[in-house]
């Protein structure tokens, strides 16, 4: 697969199941280890050159279904939004208040913020997926990589989630990719698509 994606494009990509989106990703996030094997420039920087892994995710904003099921932990949702301001799945740094103010402020961008204190593992999964969309922008992305975004949400909330992506990339600097299987949950900031087939 050859694949460039410019900085501010926003790409939908689509594919067969088992096609290979997840691993696509998982390349790019930096938490593949083929990543070295194969061809990869990020950020203007060339895979193995000596850049850590933190390096890379830090410019990144990720959700993902394997994402949320790695969330079973009992902890507040602020803590969760938190923790994607230090790219881990708990939170082993304690925030300073501005990082706290930022957290609340996208909770209270997705509808969210009376949750702060509840429990993730008490909330719907619509409910927590909002939470993890919001730890996705918390530390305000160069690139958002969302994988299913939509996913479990009902009509209101998918018409939310797709206004703040569009509102998001319309900044200078934004890039998206994002894996749907529908075009109708197609945000309007769309301008590229890339549809991957299964090779059997």
């Amino acid at each position: 697969l050859n694949w460039t994606v410019e900085n501010g494009d926003r790409w939908a990509l689509g594919g067969q199941n088992g096609a290979g989106k997840s691993t696509l990703l998982s390349l790019v996030c930096a938490d593949n280890p083929q990543a070295y094997a194969c061809d990869i420039t990020l950020f203007d920087q060339q895979r193995g050159s000596g850049e850590t892994i933190w390096q890379i995710k830090r410019h990144i904003g990720y959700v993902s279904p394997e994402m949320h099921r790695s969330y079973h932990r009992d902890m507040p949702c602020l803590r969760i939004v938190a923790s994607g301001l230090k790219d881990t799945v708990g939170l082993y740094v304690r925030p300073d208040d501005s990082e706290y103010s930022q957290c609340l402020f996208w909770m209270d961008i997705f509808g969210i913020c009376d949750k702060s204190d509840c429990s993730f593992l008490q909330l719907s999964n619509g409910e927590q997926r909002l939470v993890l969309l919001a730890r996705a922008f918390v530390k305000d992305p160069e690139l958002l990589i969302l994988d299913e975004p939509l996913h479990g949400l009902d009509d209101h909330n998918r018409r939310l989630v797709k206004d703040v992506i569009n509102t998001f990339c319309e900044r200078r600097n934004k890039t998206m990719v994002m894996v749907t299987h529908y075009k109708s949950e197609y945000p309007e900031c769309i301008n590229n698509s890339k549809f991957l087939i299964k090779n059997n």
